[in-house]
């Protein structure tokens, strides 16, 4: 055997053994990032252009993406927008303990910070008439958006009215909805006097004589 074939074998052979996995490797690796940025994306468009323009293809070019890596994560669309606007109001949450009054004013703030951002003003009005006009959004945007936190403050307020932070009769339903359907009316910009400074506490004091 010459030295060029030593060389070859004990060499060049084995360092192909080395590199051969990564050679079988097939296709790109995901990027970390890229779920943030698509539904970043969606977010943007949707402020911009309304419900039905923000397409896959849309959000895709603006994420800097291809559509396929869209739908490795998202089945369609309205799947895509729910986990948007789910990722928009995740300071809105909520964490039992016992001083419910100052658990309900911290959830009222944020309940007026987030839904009183400029970004959700603009997203709002394509939001509430997609809900109207399209069942299958309205089903996600129940699920993941509205259901977790309208379930999470019910189940806080039954459990205080169970140890006797609340009166034992409230219906605590009808307590959820005082507390979150003022403020989101309010911020619907629809002629209403604007949410002043100390809004919460008012609207908790006023709601609180009667629970």
């Amino acid at each position: 055997m010459s030295v060029v074939e030593i060389v070859f074998r004990d060499w060049y052979v084995p360092q192909m053994a080395v590199r051969s996995p990564q050679a079988r490797s097939r296709g790109r690796p995901r990027r970390a990032s890229a779920s943030t940025d698509i539904l970043d994306a969606a977010l943007e468009l949707l402020a911009e252009r309304g419900f039905k323009a923000t397409t896959i293809e849309a959000i895709a070019a603006r994420a800097g993406v291809g559509r396929n890596t869209i739908y490795r994560r998202w089945s369609s669309k309205e799947e895509l927008i729910a986990d948007a606007l789910q990722k928009l109001v995740v300071r809105i949450e909520l964490h039992d303990r016992e001083d419910l009054h100052a658990l309900l004013l911290d959830w009222i703030r944020d309940f007026v910070r987030v839904f009183g951002d400029p970004l959700y003003g603009r997203i709002l009005p394509a939001v509430l008439g997609e809900v109207q006009a399209n069942p299958a959004f309205a089903r996600m945007y129940a699920e993941r958006v509205v259901q977790p936190r309208y379930e999470a403050l019910v189940g806080i307020l039954r459990r205080a009215a169970e140890r006797g932070a609340l009166r034992r009769d409230a219906d605590v339903e009808h307590i959820a909805d005082l507390l979150a359907a003022p403020p989101f009316v309010r911020v619907l910009r629809v002629g209403l006097p604007p949410i002043t400074e100390h809004y919460a506490e008012d609207l908790l004091e006023t709601i609180w004589r009667g629970i």
